[in-house]
């Protein structure tokens, strides 16, 4: 069974007239194709904030998003006397895995599809080439990547569809100069077709694409203005402050503003602080994944509380040593009051942890 399946248009590669040698998986990516071309152009939401919806584009408003992608990350300077390179373990339900198909349609890419998978693998880069020039994976994904050296073909991994937790983020620095390859993380969104900014692994700011506008209302939420993609002063549910340099230079993300902790009157960021506690605990906790929390408290209204994935329930030496360790680190009153353990965390449709 093929486990990728190449699409290049207009280069005798597969199309979507090539739907009955197929495998199974590549009909609904092939049919997306086909609507595309004939003007419609729908993606679901992520299901963040709730039940997923379907969303209507114009095509010149993903036009537009592609463009700004090739602009950014400079694709349309590189010398080439073949078509860009590019490689999607993406599913098509999302807005991420149809961008990269709807990339290649109107950039005329040479794609190459992986099956969906949480766990894909690279293949050998078509055309006799060392490397894809531009890859797309979520965090999730990056970490099989990393783990099973594809890294080493993908000159550009572009990862989003999910906030990275900080101890991927650094054992992804490491492979990222291991193998050379350039590592970034997006922010965006369905209603704004994929990535409006993106950070490289190990900085803190995201800067914007071509055409894209960000402001900060007064209760510290970021408002995107990008009338080419259609989008008019979008407040989201993200918090940012600007960059030392101004706004215009950048933002940093704070995390979502559902996922405040109220402590005593004191406003809590969950990301904000994973951020910081995330060497101590990564070092206590290798290779788990855990997150930070509010949950109700009778004298503050709401403590932070440390929820970890794995088998340690029960472990007080354990939880001593965190206890310990985050109090040395963050004596304040927003630091981890207890801790919580589940066998496995839930999960949206688009990947990311539900937090609840």
């Amino acid at each position: 069974m093929n486990s990728s399946w190449r699409f290049a248009p207009g280069q005798g590669e597969h199309s979507a007239a090539s739907l009955g040698n197929a495998p199974d998986w590549v009909a609904p990516f092939l049919e997306l194709d086909q609507r595309f071309q004939s003007g419609q152009a729908q993606a679901l939401s992520s299901g963040s904030t709730g039940p997923p919806k379907e969303l209507t584009f114009d095509v010149n408003w993903i036009r537009a998003s592609a463009l700004a992608t090739e602009s950014h990350f400079g694709l349309q300077l590189k010398p080439r006397s073949a078509p860009l390179l590019a490689w999607s373990p993406l599913p098509m339900a999302g807005v991420g895995g149809r961008m990269m198909w709807w990339r290649t349609r109107i950039l005329g890419w040479d794609l190459t599809q992986n099956q969906p998978s949480s766990s894909p693998s690279v293949p050998a880069p078509p055309q006799g080439q060392e490397r894809y020039d531009f890859a797309v994976a979520t965090p999730q994904q990056a970490q099989a990547l990393l783990q099973n050296g594809s890294l080493s073909r993908l000159s550009i991994l572009l990862i989003g569809g999910a906030p990275i937790p900080a101890s991927l983020e650094a054992r992804l620095l490491q492979g990222a100069k291991q193998f050379g390859c350039a590592i970034h993380h997006g922010f965006g969104m369905t209603e704004t077709l994929t990535h409006v900014a993106t950070r490289p692994l190990g900085e803190s700011n995201y800067r914007a694409l071509d055409g894209v506008e960000f402001k900060i209302s007064a209760q510290g939420a970021l408002e995107i203005h990008s009338p080419a993609r259609g989008v008019h002063h979008l407040t989201t549910r993200d918090a940012a402050t600007p960059a030392k340099e101004g706004l215009s230079k950048g933002f940093l993300w704070k995390g979502r503003l559902d996922h405040v902790i109220n402590t005593g009157g004191i406003k809590v960021h969950p990301a904000e602080l994973e951020r910081r506690l995330s060497p101590l605990l990564n070092a206590l906790l290798p290779n788990r994944r855990w997150y930070l929390v509010g949950r109700p408290h009778p004298r503050t209204g709401e403590e932070v509380r440390l929820v970890i994935e794995g088998p340690e329930e029960g472990n007080p030496s354990l939880e001593k040593a965190i206890m310990d360790r985050t109090r040395e680190a963050c004596p304040g009153p927003e630091r981890p009051r207890s801790i919580e353990w589940v066998t496995k965390m839930k999960e949206t449709a688009s990947g990311k942890v539900h937090r609840y």
